[in-house]
């Protein structure tokens, strides 16, 4: 989305001249970075702070405390606690409310008060008690005070700044102070060296601020520091490198901080972000700072550069006042274009960006949003509006799968969709939200975020109007995907694996760290513990009358259940799909291929279903296989179930009182007939009360002749359901349920 006109011009350049009270900001700590080496002692889980250097007269704006500490899934809560009376014989210390964690990272803890009451009170510092903190020594803290008083330090002023307001969101530009990159397209493996050998020589971060009045080095301590920009990084689209599943694979491959987890490609040619659509990617050693607005108003910024902690600031630049807006969705920025070829024609995948934090993720971050430009694809229109198709891939969250359209495309194509595809969301059942930062389990709690992506991607889809999306046509394939089942509210169909227990999944057991420890794990956003919230077959058998999507199962990849059965165990398969048996539910499964295999012609109706419309649930049919119960040994190793009963949507009669649909066969039936049960699930009028009476009919649609009739009574969920419904091979037959009298 392009940003208007006035949105740009309405940014407009202060130059703050010297003040006679400069900004300064120092470090305290025993790393060899710090400014105030050896200032910092630790004995009887105190730490102690020499800050002597602090003019008396000095007035102190803020103070960051920062323990090096590892960050990830604390059992414990980590504490340091300011100490007001110290420990005297047996007695323990008295002491103050703990330190607060700093956002958006909370990987710091806000000093400020505690500094300027030692600063007061120098024969007052009784130091600060680390209740628990794992790791935690004298050399490995540093504590940053910013502080009035003339600079000490030659840091160089941030210049070239510039402050552009668009979808909710300001993204603040700058020039850097240094360029040790040196050119425009270098390959991943000279950034990443050229990275780490920065950081080597010092730590240089650029520090954002942000005022409702303008900034000057006399205002500054008044100022909201918003973000922190690491060196070098920020204009570099980290996400776009390629990457491969296994090492080596095809392409000489690297580890690297600067991606971790990934087998990323060596010699990829770096490409920058661009943060308007149509424009040309941001210039060489550009800072960026993206900061999602939750509250309107008129502000001012500025950025500051800090060396290992330390800030001088005698003159500044501030841009402003910047017109903020909040926004539903993120900005959404096109950045390049994949193009593959296949047997099945040339494919194009349009990569979007956008720079996320809360709700959709627990710390700033980009993803990735791909919009699949199928050749085939119709051009939507107010009177033709297409269905949407939101992806995210195998394992949820692959994004070389996405970026290859010719491999997904080909597989999972569902003709004249609209296709949004997400990739590197992390484990979609999600995580929580301590991940990453220094709070503990018993801080915060697990939170759906990539599966808030999903339903944000398919909200964007159907109110962006240039789409011409059908909101009652939106469907969702992922190979852990069966969460999404929960969301009937957005989709009309559900494509995924039968993995729908991640609490007994062999794979899941890897994410444990995730979703908290202990049996249950730690509560999640509803309050219910994330484990047993993960168990989704119980949660589909003990809400039998609530309408779920259509949902077509299959493998990801390789067989069921000889080969995906290493990566997740036996029994959550089986355990999904006698869930849906066995409450009725409207859905289809085959475990015997390498992709879709047989259940591949029932996608044919996919784009036909609409969410406000009735489904036919089958169940009992003589085709079907068995899936087994308890042991591997007792599944049949091919076939499916619900393969072959097909219907025709468009000419589903729902009414009070009265139900019709048309049923026939098709994907190669391997008999003349099924005899099957059928039940109407997600019904609009046609409802039924526990016990009410009902009578049907089979009708031929060839000859017009009644193949069957009979009588059914809705069971204690209000269900009604044909027992033994025959269905010939090459027939259409119309079946017909309305309320018997009396």
């Amino acid at each position: 989305m392009r940003a208007s006109i006035g949105t740009i011009v309405s940014t407009l350049l202060l130059v703050a001249a010297a003040a006679a009270g400069d900004y300064a900001t120092e470090t305290w700590g025993n790393t060899p970075a710090c400014q105030h080496r050896n200032s910092v002692t630790y004995a009887d889980r105190v730490l102690r702070f020499d800050l002597s250097a602090i003019p008396r007269g000095a007035k102190i704006y803020r103070a960051v405390f920062r323990p090096a500490v590892k960050r990830r899934g604390y059992k414990g809560t980590i504490l340091f606690c300011p100490v007001l009376k110290p420990a005297s014989g047996d007695a323990e210390p008295k002491l103050g409310e703990p330190l607060k964690l700093l956002g958006p990272y909370y990987r710091s803890f806000d000093a400020t008060e505690l500094v300027r009451r030692w600063h007061r009170q120098p024969q007052a510092n009784h130091g600060l008690y680390v209740k628990w903190a794992p790791g935690v020594r004298a050399d490995n803290i540093v504590l940053e005070v910013s502080y009035s008083g003339r600079a000490r330090a030659d840091i160089p002023a941030v210049t070239g700044v510039k402050a552009l307001h668009q979808a909710g969101q300001t993204f603040i530009t700058f020039k850097e102070v240094e360029d040790p990159v040196g050119e425009d397209a270098p390959t991943f493996e000279k950034l990443h060296n050229v990275v780490a050998a920065a950081r080597r020589k010092h730590r240089l971060v650029y520090y954002v601020y942000r005022s409702d009045r303008p900034i000057t080095p006399d205002t500054l301590g008044l100022a909201q520091r918003v973000a922190e920009v690491p060196e070098i990084i920020s204009c570099w689209n980290l996400k776009a490198v390629a990457n491969t599943e296994h090492p080596n694979q095809g392409a000489q491959t690297m580890k690297s901080f600067l991606r971790p987890g990934y087998n990323n490609v060596r010699n990829y040619r770096m490409t920058r972000y661009r943060i308007v659509d149509g424009a040309e990617p941001l210039p060489r050693a550009t800072g960026l700072a993206v900061i999602t607005v939750r509250k309107a108003g008129r502000r001012y910024y500025a950025v500051t550069a800090a060396i290992d902690g330390v800030e001088a600031v005698r003159t500044i630049q501030c841009v402003g006042p910047v017109e903020e807006k909040t926004s539903k969705f993120p900005a959404i920025i096109f950045q390049r274009s994949v193009v593959a070829r296949s047997r099945r024609g040339q494919r194009r995948v349009d990569v979007y960006n956008s720079w996320v934090g809360p709700p959709y993720h627990n710390l700033p971050t980009q993803q990735e949003t791909y919009i699949c430009r199928w050749e085939d694809l119709p051009k939507g229109s107010k009177d033709h509006r297409l269905p949407l198709w939101v992806v995210t891939g195998t394992y949820g969250s692959t994004a070389a799968t996405i970026q290859n359209p010719g491999w997904w495309g080909a597989r999972k194509h569902l003709t004249g969709a609209f296709t949004i595809g997400l990739a590197e969301g992390g484990i979609w059942q999600g995580f929580h939200e301590c991940i990453g930062t220094l709070r503990s389990y018993d801080q915060g709690v697990v939170r759906n975020y990539p599966q808030r992506r999903v339903l944000a991607a398919a909200a964007w889809g159907v109110w962006k109007k240039d789409f011409y999306i059908d909101p009652q046509r939106v469907y969702f394939w992922s190979q852990l995907g069966s969460w999404a089942l929960r969301y009937a509210d957005v989709f009309a169909v559900v494509m995924s694996n039968g993995y729908g227990n991640l609490a007994i999944g062999k794979q899941a057991q890897n994410y444990s760290w995730a979703f908290g420890p202990g049996a249950l794990g730690a509560k999640n956003w509803l309050g219910i513990h994330q484990w047993v919230y993960m168990d989704l077959p119980k949660w589909i058998r003990e809400n039998p009358t609530t309408e779920l999507p259509y949902w077509l199962c299959w493998p990801a990849y390789g067989a069921y259940p000889s080969h995906t059965i290493g990566d997740f165990g036996y029994l959550p398969w089986p355990e999904m799909l006698h869930a849906m048996h066995s409450t009725k539910r409207a859905f289809a499964a085959v475990w015997n291929s390498n992709g879709p295999g047989a259940i591949g012609k029932l996608r044919s109706l996919v784009t036909r279903i609409r969410r406000n419309q009735a489904l036919p649930a089958f169940g009992n049919c003589n085709l079907d296989a068995s899936p087994g119960d308890v042991n591997h040994a007792q599944a049949q190793k091919s076939g499916g179930i619900n393969l072959y009963q097909f219907w025709e949507p468009e000419t589903i009669v729902d009414k009070a009182g009265e139900f019709e649909i048309t049923l026939y066969l098709d994907n190669n039936p391997p008999a003349e007939q099924c005899i099957t049960d059928l039940t109407p699930r997600r019904c609009q009028k046609f409802k039924a009360a526990p016990g009410q009476k009902f009578k049907w009919t089979n009708t031929d649609l060839a000859d017009g002749k009644v193949l069957q009739s009979g009588r059914a009574v809705a069971d204690k969920w209000g269900l009604v359901t044909l027992e033994k419904v025959r269905v010939l091979t090459g027939r259409k037959h119309r079946i017909k349920i309305v309320r018997a009298g009396g």
